[in-house]
């Protein structure tokens, strides 16, 4: 049995979850990938699933790969870092400075996966953050990349005016997925570390940190102070989006993906008016139509995305949502981005009026 002690795996709902969910939305074969990578299907609709480390960090260098994007890794983790994730939001609820919030982020992630470890020291000179990770075969090009952006984005957003990025330094053994303009060339060094180092002044340690994130202050399905509870039905669309591409995402599954009994799940959502069927069929809505009207994605792909049997369940969701057929939909789009685009030349092209004559 693995056991969480084993640094040989690590929690899906960290790194794999995340990254899967953007590589699909992007045209991706998330389904081959796993295959190829030996990887579980199961892995993307439970995120406390523990899987090998080594395979998870190739499957996310053949995302990369296969999108043809060297910084996809850090894109996602400059988003994630933006936006917050659940973890890091419990580490950053009752952080009022830096110190505060990397003391809670060790504690956060120790508890939560076990294939890397933080340490959190200081000198007089120097404060550093430093993640080990468990040795892998192969590279680790966007896995260097995710734990660089995540953090130097997380310092600049929570620091504000403090950040200078000529006094924070970072060892990491390549920067080749890093995007260029994070930080300036010397503030990045190349090393045999396996993970990263970050290095910066201890001043910052007692800085006022502050996380501007639209889903904030609320533990997961639970109700907060007043006005937490859209946070808290956020939370669940998120959670959807996620898992949403899989058949037997019942309410029992979908109640311990988010750590919660079947009927608190229920009570949460009748509270707000709502239940989880009608939940499941507007996030399945919204994606549809995303990737009807922004993408070329078959309808046969984008049903099975949306965790439907085909393109004739589609079809017949499609009608009872909107009233007309995805196809129908598609049609309508384009010919509107068409004629948005027809406007916008005929602006652009009308040459003004003329002065005058004298």
């Amino acid at each position: 049995m693995r056991k969480k002690s084993d640094p040989k795996f690590t929690r899906s709902m960290f790194t794999l979850i995340p990254l899967a969910t953007e590589f699909g939305r992007r045209g991706g074969n998330t389904k081959a990938l796993l295959a190829r990578n030996r990887l579980p299907l199961e892995a993307l609709t439970n995120p406390a699933m523990l899987i090998d480390a080594a395979a998870c960090y190739a499957a996310i260098e053949d995302m990369a790969e296969s999108l043809g994007d060297r910084y996809f890794a850090a894109r996602v983790a400059e988003e994630a870092a933006r936006k917050g994730t659940p973890s890091l939001r419990t580490a950053a609820r009752h952080a009022k400075t830096l110190g505060e919030f990397l003391s809670r982020v060790v504690i956060e992630v120790a508890a939560q996966v076990n294939n890397i470890r933080y340490v959190l020291s200081t000198t007089a000179e120097s404060a550093v953050l430093q993640v080990n990770r468990i040795k892998v075969p192969g590279p680790t090009t966007q896995v260097d990349a995710i734990g660089v952006v995540l953090y130097v984005t997380l310092f600049k957003l929570g620091l504000g005016s403090t950040f200078d990025p000529n006094r924070i330094f970072v060892n990491v053994p390549t920067t080749a997925g890093i995007p260029k303009g994070l930080l300036p060339k010397q503030a990045l060094r190349t090393s045999k570390i396996n993970g990263l180092r970050i290095t910066f002044p201890p001043q910052w340690l007692w800085a006022p940190f502050a996380l501007d994130w639209d889903m904030a202050e609320t533990p997961r399905g639970e109700f907060g102070p007043a006005g937490a509870a859209e946070a808290t039905l956020s939370y669940f669309r998120n959670v959807l989006k996620v898992n949403i591409g899989h058949h037997d995402l019942t309410l029992n599954r979908f109640a311990a993906i988010c750590g919660l009994h079947p009927r608190h799940l229920q009570r949460i959502l009748v509270t707000q008016g709502t239940c989880y069927r009608q939940m499941k069929d507007e996030v399945r809505r919204s994606i549809t139509e995303d990737l009807l009207a922004n993408s070329s994605i078959p309808i046969a792909q984008i049903a099975q995305r949306v965790g439907l049997s085909g393109p004739c369940a589609l079809d017949r969701a499609f009608k009872q949502w909107t009233g007309i057929t995805p196809t129908s939909f598609r049609v309508k789009s384009t010919q509107k981005a068409k004629d948005r685009n027809t406007v916008s030349s005929a602006s652009t092209s009308t040459p003004g009026p003329r002065p005058p004559s004298v």
